[in-house]
């Protein structure tokens, strides 16, 4: 069960270890600050008016934020309407949480006019705030991806850095064979469910499903087994779900 002194002490312990995991034992892991706000649309109204006003947001987002800041709307493609109740969630991503906080901040300043015209569309009751750390790059060519997203918990006694020793291995695997795809680590921190047992989520990510599949064969193959021993004593993962993600763009100031 996840404990929250145990959850605090890992997100910290990301800032500090030295990455030995991710191949220079000098370098501090890549990790950027995550927000997620999760959405249904208001009667009559869909996706098309969402990514509508997102355009606007986009042309905002360069005039008003400071800061590096990156956003894509994440639908459902494949999962359980009851396990996800929502009709899409809006990932946010920023270099680091001050950052993230800046971002926020200059919303609740400055963004009045374009707030009106997302609550004109869509309810967000829910908001969080995770840290992401990368595990194997993935850099899609099109500005969308399929992103395969699992709730972890991490066994009894076993840490972050745990964790990281082991995507290391099955990271140099997936290079071994060839396996396409990219592999993130998002710790939920605040706006989370008070009832939660998640630790960590694993996110695996392909530029289309074709690839996922084509990943898939290989797991049916003996990559379950290679995947099972070296994650099996480290942590627990529930079934996964799969969502179609499309860049809405943002602010690039570097």
């Amino acid at each position: 069960m996840k404990k929250f002194i145990t959850t605090i002490s890992i997100i910290l312990s990301s800032f500090i270890l030295t990455t030995s995991a991710f191949g220079d034992d000098h370098a501090e892991p890549q990790y950027g600050a995550l927000e997620g706000y999760f959405c249904n649309y208001n009667k009559g109204k869909g996706l098309s008016d969402v990514l509508k006003v997102a355009g606007e947001w986009d042309e905002w987002a360069d005039s008003n934020m400071s800061v590096n800041y990156s956003a894509w709307v994440m639908t459902p493609h494949v999962n359980n309407p009851e396990d996800f109740p929502y009709d899409y969630f809006w990932l946010g991503v920023a270099d680091n949480h001050e950052a993230l906080g800046t971002v926020n901040d200059e919303w609740m300043a400055k963004g009045a006019k374009i707030q009106k015209k997302w609550e004109a569309i869509e309810v967000c009751d829910s908001h969080n705030l995770m840290t992401g750390l990368m595990a194997r790059p993935f850099q899609s060519t099109t500005g969308h991806a399929f992103v395969q997203i699992s709730g972890c918990e991490l066994n009894d006694g076993k840490t972050l850095q745990d964790l990281m020793v082991a995507d290391k291995q099955w990271a140099k695997w997936m290079d071994e064979v060839g396996m396409p795809g990219g592999l993130l680590r998002w710790l939920p921190f605040a706006g989370d469910s008070r009832d939660s047992t998640t630790d960590l989520y694993s996110v695996y990510l392909t530029e289309s499903m074709a690839s996922r599949g084509k990943a898939h064969d290989m797991m049916i193959k003996g990559g379950a087994a290679v995947l099972q021993s070296t994650y099996d004593d480290v942590m627990s993962c529930d079934t996964p779900r799969i969502y179609h993600s499309t860049s809405v763009g943002g602010k690039k100031v570097s």
